[in-house]
């Protein structure tokens, strides 16, 4: 895989060809630490990913100025610095250049390869998941749910914001494709139906997710939020297990129509390359920095097991109660403010303390505890109802990702 390396230098006296030497040398070592990533960073790349702008020297800004309008602005400007020659001034000079015309720089320095090489590969894997992430297709059935009022974007506003399409389709088409009684491929089909006894009422959950498979592959999507509580009227009985079985399957899932719940899912899929658990902070514990999240609905490869009760809110259906490993945890979600996402949206880290079953909750609960300063921070955001959680300390890989998407929402056309 390739980077195109763009070199830019001034060099007023003799020692140009020094420079050049001791640059080949910065970016042959830096090559050397890429190679476990098949990465090479390299002057007029065949097929390459993304450019790289070696700013070599101070005096460099003019050139950049002259081949700004022709950078492809829906990417990131990748600045390269060794911190010799004037090089980071003139780096800095040139980001803030980018940053006041709206436009994402990313900026790599330091005198040691290793030192550069390791941050790099930190990024590259974010800009690749960011990449996977354009175009995609995510299906909205049906309106979000009335008590979303915060968690409204437009697909005007997706489309030029995270590069992402928004598919609307009618509750109507699902229902058509639902009464048509067409059983796909069910995975952990005979497990389920040890699970849950109500033949009839499975049937019918996995009605609705097989409609929902086909209608992922009528319209291409690589994610989907349904407006779920409208089965519940109709049919008596809910989409969690499709769901889940759906986010297992890779195909990101959300509940209730709510669409910043599924870019948030779809970003930390992209990043993690697993599914993640849309929650409600349903109990909050001042004194142990101990929050409770709960909801119907868990992809089943992140539980240690599970049982299929029926949904919280009705008591019809199918809802999932999971069992989630204890460890550690992020607590991610996109903030659709009139703001900077990268500034107002909540990304913190936390530990899965115990798995609860305490009454008056959804079906599957966690009780996390946060760091002081963690806690405070899920105070502060406005990040609406819902929460997305992931294994693992993604904190980082999530803010970096969002910067990619600096724009503010009041600037979008």
């Amino acid at each position: 895989m390739y980077i195109n390396l763009v070199r830019l230098r001034t060099v007023l006296d003799d020692r140009e060809e020094e420079i050049i030497k001791e640059n080949n040398n910065f970016i042959d070592d830096i090559n050397n630490e890429l190679t476990e990533e098949d990465i090479i960073i390299k002057e007029n790349a065949p097929d390459a990913v993304c450019n790289i702008y070696f700013i070599e020297t101070g005096g460099s800004e003019p050139h950049f100025v002259k081949m700004f309008d022709s950078i492809d602005k829906k990417e990131p400007v990748i600045l390269l610095s060794n911190c010799k020659n004037n090089s980071l001034p003139a780096t800095l000079e040139i980001k803030t250049y980018c940053s006041r015309r709206k436009y994402s720089a990313m900026m790599f320095v330091g005198k040691d390869p290793s030192h550069v090489a390791k941050t790099f590969k930190s990024f590259f894997h974010v800009y690749l998941a960011k990449k996977s992430l354009d175009n995609n297709n995510l299906g909205v059935i049906g309106e979000p749910s009335p008590w979303l009022i915060a968690s409204i974007i437009s697909k005007e506003d997706v489309k030029k914001r995270f590069s992402m399409n928004l598919i609307d389709i009618s509750m109507d088409e699902l229902v058509i494709e639902i009464d048509k009684k067409q059983m796909e491929y069910i995975p952990h089909h005979e497990d389920l139906k040890a699970k849950f006894k109500k033949a009839d009422v499975l049937e019918e959950a996995l009605y609705f997710y097989s409609a929902l498979k086909r209608l992922v592959k009528k319209y291409n999507l690589q994610g989907l939020t349904i407006r779920c509580f409208d089965l519940l009227n109709k049919y008596h009985n809910t989409a969690c297990l499709a769901l889940a079985l759906l986010n297992e399957e890779g195909i990101t899932s959300a509940c209730e129509g709510d669409i910043s719940s599924l870019l948030t899912m779809h970003i930390v899929k992209a990043l993690t390359n697993r599914p993640s658990f849309m929650a409600n902070p349903s109990l909050i514990d001042m004194e142990k920095k101990q929050i409770l999240f709960a909801h119907c609905t868990l992809p089943l490869n992140m539980v240690t097991s599970y049982k299929l009760l029926t949904h919280f809110e009705s008591n019809e259906g199918i809802g999932i109660k999971g069992e989630m490993p204890l460890g550690e945890i992020s607590v991610c979600k996109l903030a659709l403010t009139k703001k900077s996402v990268y500034d107002e949206s909540l990304a913190l880290s936390g530990t899965i303390k115990e798995n609860c079953s305490l009454p008056g909750y959804c079906r599957t609960q966690i009780m996390a505890e946060f760091s002081d300063t963690e806690f405070i921070t899920f105070f502060k955001c406005d990040f609406a109802n819902h929460c997305i959680i992931t294994y693992g300390d993604i904190v980082d890989d999530f803010a970096a990702i969002l910067s990619f998407y600096q724009m503010k929402f009041d600037e979008v056309e």
